[in-house]
């Protein structure tokens, strides 16, 4: 496996996450001060509805990735040139499709939240910008998958990474400007417009490079989109389920009240798609290797990788009932959390979630598409109507048990299954991951409990940043020397890794010496 590859993978899914969350820790204070609370809130849950127009995209970005990858594993050339001009093709057609279902969607965004949206501010402008922008936004992901299928990791990290930084900028010179909530959309479109100019570029040097043509052809491209009768059902369904939380909180609930969520949900969902990237990242890699006919080395990464991210889930979700209310608090001021109830739940649907991601991650890359979708259109079908009848009757709290039951029974549970019947997870290390989490759980949040008691007597109160890097530093020392003792392959892996960076650097200090 090429380890140049993965690393670029790594830099681009953590970068372009990392941004965002740069993004949206700057960005969200000045939201508040800058546009209105009631203005805010509804453009978060009009922003859920807009988002319906991706469903027009059937995952031709992912599916580009994990073809174009096994393709190249297999050293089928023209094969992979027909499959570019056929996601060319799909890419125009998601186009004018999705733009065609924004204005569609723009004209019953009052009807469907119960709100004249007419009413706030530079909402309805924001908004069909923001139909344009999202086309654009899909079109990028199908160049991105053809990059990342190619292994041209490096420059897609490098366009995303500077897209996000254009975002910045123009965001928050917009914003100083007066334009408001204009502002997100504006910005958006222009990160879009950046980000599908740099890839377009990158694909083209890349295929120049090793001579191959992009081909279109009619007969390849009606093969290449029944591949999508199945994700297709998947990605509209899930898309509407993925948006029904902020939609029914809109019908049900204070728009004041969801931008209180909204500050509440973003930290872990910032953080829940850091780490979820890191599956991300692998798919490409594995996607090559199954081409190649490499099984073996397939379940070694898998169990290697699905080890350091458990660990990664834990901790962070240890780090939020620890922090929180002290995060939130010196974040965006006294007033804006949400509450112990409603913020565990988040906590246990983050860490939860997150394992079903990699599971799912793991069997699309060895190319079970139509399973993962078939499961994706069973979940959301399900999700989508529980959502509605459970919040109405029992409010956020209600929603909150509902996501996290759901995430439990299908997301981990059944795609931990059928990645063991693909013959790539190893059940007796699930076993004993599961009898370590039994140990390491209770006894981190034991010593994190301490650490916050010394450092709630001995810190002023007003000092919240100070106690949340003593407690979580505290924290992450306590909890690496606990994984360590108790997790011997963990041990192994690491006193590997120290002994290969202290030979390479003894050889090097070697060759300067000589």
């Amino acid at each position: 496996m090429n380890k140049k590859v993965l690393k670029w993978n790594f830099v681009f899914q953590y970068g372009y996450v990392i941004t965002n969350i740069i993004n949206s820790v700057i960005l969200l204070p000045l939201y508040l001060k800058r546009i209105d609370s009631s203005t805010l809130g509804l453009w978060l849950a009009t922003g859920n509805i807009l988002a319906w127009m991706t469903l027009a995209d059937p995952g031709v970005g992912d599916v580009l990735q994990q073809k174009i990858a096994q393709l190249r594993g297999q050293n089928s050339d023209r094969e992979i040139g027909l499959t570019i001009g056929s996601g060319f093709s799909a890419s125009a057609c998601i186009l004018a499709i999705s733009v065609i279902a924004g204005f569609v969607f723009y004209f019953l965004i009052g009807t469907i939240i119960n709100k004249d949206v007419s009413k706030y501010d530079g909402l309805q402008v924001a908004l069909l910008v923001s139909i344009i922008a999202t086309g654009m936004s899909l079109v990028s992901f199908s160049l991105s998958g053809m990059n990342q299928g190619m292994h041209n990791s490096a420059p897609v990290a490098i366009g995303s990474l500077t897209a996000n930084v254009l975002f910045l900028i123009t965001n928050v010179i917009l914003l100083y400007l007066g334009f408001g909530v204009i502002s997100i959309a504006a910005s958006n479109l222009t990160r879009a417009l950046y980000i599908n100019v740099f890839n377009f570029t990158a694909l083209k040097r890349v295929l120049n490079r090793e001579k191959l043509e992009i081909i279109f052809d009619g007969s390849h491209f009606k093969r290449f989109i029944k591949i999508f009768s199945f994700t297709s059902v998947s990605r509209i369904i899930g898309g509407f389920a993925a948006s029904m939380d902020m939609i029914v909180l809109a019908r049900f609930v204070n728009p004041a009240m969801i931008t209180v969520f909204e500050i509440n949900k973003r930290p872990i969902q910032m953080t829940q798609s850091l780490i979820g990237r890191h599956s991300v990242a692998l798919m490409p890699v594995i996607s090559h290797a199954n081409g190649k006919g490499e099984t073996e080395g397939i379940r070694n990464l898998i169990d290697t990788q699905f080890k350091y991210y458990t660990y990664a889930a834990i901790f962070i979700a240890l780090c939020f009932w620890l922090n929180y209310h002290s995060l939130i608090t010196a974040w965006t001021g006294e007033g804006k959390y949400a509450g112990n109830t409603v913020v565990y739940l988040l906590i246990g649907n983050f860490f939860f979630d997150l394992l079903g991601y990699f599971m799912a991650n793991m069997g699309y890359a060895l190319g079970d598409i139509k399973m993962n979708s078939f499961i994706n259109i069973l979940k959301g079908i399900v999700s989508g109507v529980l959502y509605y009848f459970v919040t109405k009757a029992y409010g956020l709290i209600g929603l909150m048990i509902t996501m996290i039951t759901l995430n439990i029974l299908i997301d981990f549970v059944f795609f931990s299954v059928r990645l063991y019947k693909l013959g790539f997870l190893n059940m007796t290390l699930m076993r004993r991951s599961l009898m370590l989490w039994a140990i390491i759980i209770p006894l981190s949040a034991l010593g994190g409990w301490g650490f916050s008691l010394l450092y709630a007597t001995v810190i002023p109160a007003d000092m919240l940043i100070i106690k949340i890097l003593l407690n979580g530093g505290s924290f992450a020392v306590f909890f690496a020397g606990l994984i360590l003792t108790l997790d011997e392959s963990l041990r192994n892996d690491v006193t590997s890794m120290l002994s290969s960076v202290f030979k390479i650097n003894f050889n090097k200090q070697s060759i300067i010496n000589q």
